[in-house]
């Protein structure tokens, strides 16, 4: 499977969806443990596979809370 640029970049707002949205259910809608484990398997199998990562501070730390970026990568495409 080969994705560009810009596809990528569309899962990763769809990717911010998901975890704002997972966040919400977990917090105050009552989902089941194992529907939110569901929605969290797609969310880490899509940052894995997508090659989404936490932004950095200025002194390199993570920030997991922030939205996340692409990767630095010499591909172009996966």
């Amino acid at each position: 499977m080969e994705l560009t640029h810009e596809q990528r970049l569309e899962f990763l707002k769809a990717y911010h969806d998901l975890r704002n949205t997972i966040n919400l259910w977990r917090d105050g809608f009552g989902m089941s443990e194992f529907d939110v484990r569901k929605l969290e398997n797609l969310q880490c199998l899509m940052h894995s596979v997508l090659k989404f990562v936490p932004q950095e501070d200025d002194e390199g730390n993570r920030q997991h809370y922030a939205d996340w970026v692409l990767a630095d990568t010499d591909d172009e495409q996966l």
